[in-house]
């Protein structure tokens, strides 16, 4: 009997401690999408593009979003002299877009019976704040999209320019670890 009890204490706390690991990991938030006939496997060398931006982004920000992926691509790829000599060309894009909240504060205190009654109410809450996307677009030399890898971006949140860098440098790394899908097996 007690050696059944050991056994269930056991698997309960191997239960309990899988879900709580399992609660602990982040949903991968890099959305991939990609040509499927094209052979990934064929690319050495890219160009990077002018960075797009919509919305409220700085030009430091495009720069600094620009700077992020030319170092993460630097580590696995040659960069080009110009988009001819090219194997791929990359675009950074950046967008922006401030939001605002309203909420209802959960402790108001409400009463009564029917007409009568007491009750109070707080103010609604209102909050700015902007969202921000990464997206990193791989295409042709004759500008035909291959391969598109996008996430939220948080740099924004940041004041100090170096703080941004990593930030970016970080989600930059996140999105081009997808790159490429590998849905080839060899050279062309």
């Amino acid at each position: 009997m007690a050696s059944l009890l050991q056994r269930f204490r056991g698997a309960a706390l191997g239960l309990v401690v899988t879900l709580g690991l399992s609660a602990c990991t982040a949903p991968n938030p890099v959305a991939v999408d990609y040509d499927p006939s094209f052979k990934f496997a064929n690319l050495r060398s890219y160009y990077l593009l002018d960075t797009l931006a919509n919305g409220p982004v700085s030009p430091f920000e495009s720069k600094r979003a620009n700077q992020a992926v030319n170092e993460v691509l630097k580590a696995s790829y040659q960069p080009a002299a110009s988009p001819e000599e090219a194997d791929f060309l990359v675009r950074v894009q950046l967008f922006s877009s401030d939001k605002v909240a309203v909420y209802e504060d959960p402790f108001s205190i409400y009463g009564g019976y029917r007409y009568f009654g007491f009750g109070w109410r707080a103010p609604l809450r209102v909050r700015e704040y902007r969202e921000s996307s990464l997206i990193v677009d791989v295409l042709s030399p004759d500008d035909a999209p291959l391969w598109r890898g996008s996430m939220p971006s948080v740099a924004g949140r940041y004041d100090a320019p170096e703080q941004q860098l990593f930030r970016l440098r970080e989600e930059a790394s996140m999105i081009l670890a997808k790159f490429p899908p590998y849905n080839d097996v060899g050279y062309d």
